[in-house]
């Protein structure tokens, strides 16, 4: 019931977003870096966020994490939304969530005072870092989402696959309040996707979920898979959550560590993200977007199995940081793959 509350407010309030954006000049223009076609409303964070917020209000109100939750996302979304408006500095952006993490950590329940058996040399306990850690991963897992927000249905998808998988987890594990969240967020999430999501009924987008979706969508999958990680016995190890934010997560670090290589900062904009690289090989966005989520689904069935099958933390960060190695390597001499993989496509597309 909680997905299906969730699904029917966004598809309620979209439209009607949709509208107040064309009359309000909320929307997003294309320019160098952004190739769609025509002006599309940015709203669809906001219609998320007012579908989840009502939700929350009617099955959590009496929940103590519920204030948290509220006062920590509404920050979120109003400087998502002023970002998405008028811009906002990297440094004001960064204060702002990190007062937001600071009080989803401190009144929301989620907060990292053990990582796990992440080294294979006894359990990480965090102590005195527990707070800011685990403020430093909520902002850091917020951005590498926001990060991956650059194709229809793309930034959507993957955080919907996340949603599923962590709901999983807490159904498994008896986790009543985060899995609550979860289904909300995956009826918002499948709302959201029916307008911005390419079907052969719809060719393009029809909305955006802009800065303000992109970073709430983050922070509340930040705070469920966090809740999900701790204080039993049947938590989801860290180390196996790393696989279901697999993606944006190697997609954000290594595009950081291109730009610093290059003498760039990490946070300049630029069209070197995976989704960019695979496009200029000749794929199309559909394709793109499939191959990624195909990707994702994979990556988070490794993160769940892992943990199903009681698999060492050791072995799922290890091997979470060689498959990242990979993926590094890979999109660091992309343009030697790509001599190879476009006459390869040239040829299929004659052939056919």
């Amino acid at each position: 019931m909680q997905l299906i509350f969730g699904l029917v407010l966004t598809l309620l309030a979209t439209p009607v977003l949709i509208w107040a954006a064309h009359n309000y000049g909320l929307l997003d223009h294309p320019d160098e870096r952004k190739h769609h076609q025509g002006a599309i409303p940015v709203v669809g964070g906001l219609a998320m966020s007012f579908a989840i917020a009502v939700s929350a209000a009617w099955y959590l109100a009496g929940a103590d994490i519920f204030w948290g939750l509220l006062v920590s996302v509404s920050i979120i979304v109003v400087v998502g939304f002023m970002d998405d408006r008028t811009g906002l500095s990297v440094r004001r952006r960064f204060l702002a969530q990190g007062i937001a993490g600071l009080i989803m950590t401190l009144f929301a329940g989620a907060q990292l005072t053990s990582l796990g058996d992440l080294f294979g040399f006894g359990p990480v306990a965090l102590g005195a870092l527990a707070v800011p850690f685990t403020i430093f991963a909520m902002v850091g897992m917020a951005n590498a989402l926001n990060l991956s927000d650059g194709m229809d249905g793309l930034a959507g998808g993957l955080a919907l696959i996340t949603t599923v998988f962590t709901a999983a987890v807490a159904f498994f594990s008896g986790r009543a309040d985060t899995l609550l969240v979860l289904l909300i967020l995956g009826g918002a999430l499948i709302g959201f996707l029916c307008f911005n999501m390419r079907f052969p009924w719809q060719r393009r987008a029809r909305v955006f979920m802009g800065d303000s979706g992109s970073l709430m969508l983050g922070f509340l999958l930040a705070w469920a898979v966090i809740r999900v990680t701790q204080g039993r016995e049947d938590a989801l190890s860290p180390a196996a959550a790393l696989w279901f934010f697999a993606i944006p997560l190697w997609d954000t670090v290594s595009l950081m560590l291109r730009r610093m290589l290059k003498g760039k900062s990490p946070f300049h904009p630029g069209r070197d993200h995976l989704h960019h690289i695979l496009l200029r090989a000749g794929y199309s966005d559909s394709q793109v977007v499939h191959f990624i989520h195909l990707v994702a689904v994979a990556c988070g069935l490794i993160g769940f199995l892992g943990w199903r099958w009681g698999v060492p933390d050791a072995v799922m960060f290890y091997s979470f940081l060689a498959i990242f190695g990979l993926y590094f390597y890979g999109v660091q001499h992309a343009w030697k793959l790509m001599r190879l993989i476009v006459p390869l496509r040239r040829q299929d597309q004659t052939h056919g």
